[in-house]
């Protein structure tokens, strides 16, 4: 199989980022996802679905907040003290989706990351 054709085949499709003309070098094999940690999109994925849902967590039942729009967290102590005391504390003390639950009061799910970026009209 032509790993490079499927990559920028991929590439092209997902990204919308077109093959340079005329290059043909092994671009699939500088992706080290690919070839020796094939856990790391997915990783990535669970810390965007994390960040939203604690964002979402923080401005609404921290902070005590409407809405995010021109939401800053500069100067916002009781963001900080939450994540210090929820968060980072606990350290290795739960499994992280039991952590996860504890900080925000629920299970991990992706309802935050998709109200976040997929505006409804």
């Amino acid at each position: 199989q032509d790993l490079n054709s499927l990559w920028w085949a991929t590439v092209e499709k997902y990204q919308l980022v077109k093959r340079p003309p005329n290059r043909n070098e092994p671009d699939w094999a500088a992706k080290i996802h690919f070839a020796i940690a094939p856990c790391y999109y997915h990783n990535y994925m669970l810390g965007e679905l994390l960040a939203s849902q604690l964002h979402h967590h923080i401005v609404h039942n921290i902070l005590k907040l409407e809405s995010d729009e021109n939401v800053s967290y500069v100067g916002q102590r009781k963001a900080g003290d939450f994540l210090a005391e929820k968060v980072f504390q606990a350290g290795a003390l739960y499994h992280w989706n039991d952590m996860i639950e504890r900080a925000t009061e629920q299970p991990l799910t992706p309802k935050y990351f998709v109200n976040q970026f997929v505006k409804s009209d």
